[in-house]
């Protein structure tokens, strides 16, 4: 029987069978502002408080100081947590091409594909070095989007997008990536990381006769049995909650 990550996240575990297969990569794919970024923090957050499961989280679009302002507002203190040892985070906005344009290094650094991969690999090397330190055993990366920037050529970044997803999946860790959702609405074309990954996760906020519902569908979970219905979730003060057996919409 395949041992479990339990999310952390109420009533998601139960729409997997009791939690992410441990040592998988899972992609969480949504639109701004769905609360890809609480999944991914409420999933390190708890498994370092209820479970004894440290954790890393990547940080390729805001600095730290403001994703621990950011959490805190949900109780979640990960300043803490950092000087317990349990948690680091690895603040890689460097790479985001906002941030290398302020550097004036972008055009230097993006004439040749060797230094790009040479990017990842560093990156990589620092998780690694992280995990290590801290005895993590869980891992997220938020956002993948980020590298759109990064790498504006699209061969070079699906060669970046691969290394990063397939090294998580090599290390001995449970992984949440997340990425944007380019297409809102309920028939979508798959984007390539779906392909890479191990799980998608969909969260989406829709739209019908005037009111809004944030829902969240399980697409895909290998290792797992899912409820793969489009359910709806709410994010209050205590983050995010899932309601498998709420219909949509309030519908009848």
């Amino acid at each position: 029987m395949t041992e479990k990550t339990v999310t952390g996240i109420q009533g998601l575990d139960e729409l997997v069978g009791g939690g992410i297969p441990k040592g998988r990569a899972v992609l969480v794919i949504g639109g701004p502002g769905v609360g890809k970024t609480i999944f991914a923090a409420q999933f390190l957050y708890k498994g370092i408080k209820d479970h004894n499961e440290n954790g890393i989280f990547v940080s390729l679009d805001e600095s730290k100081e403001h994703f621990f302002d950011e959490m805190q507002q949900f109780g979640w203190d990960f300043r803490k947590a950092e000087g317990d040892m349990k948690f680091a985070l690895i603040d890689a906005t460097r790479i985001s091409r906002v941030a290398m344009l302020k550097e004036k290094l972008y055009k230097e650094e993006t004439k040749s594909l060797q230094g790009k991969q040479l990017s990842i690999e560093k990156l990589v090397e620092e998780i690694q070095a992280k995990i290590q330190m801290v005895k993590a055993k869980r891992v997220v990366v938020d956002t993948l989007a980020a590298l759109f920037y990064r790498f504006p050529d699209p061969v070079e970044r699906r060669s970046a997008v691969v290394d990063l997803i397939e090294s998580l999946s090599d290390l001995p860790v449970t992984s949440i990536i997340t990425t944007e959702l380019g297409h809102l609405g309920l028939e979508r074309s798959a984007v390539e990381e779906e392909y890479l990954v191990h799980g998608v996760i969909m969260m989406q906020t829709l739209f019908s006769g005037g009111t809004t519902t944030r829902a969240i569908q399980v697409e895909k979970m290998r290792g797992a049995k899912v409820n793969p219905n489009l359910v709806p979730y709410s994010i209050d003060r205590n983050g995010i909650e899932v309601y498998q057996n709420m219909p949509l919409f309030g519908e009848k």
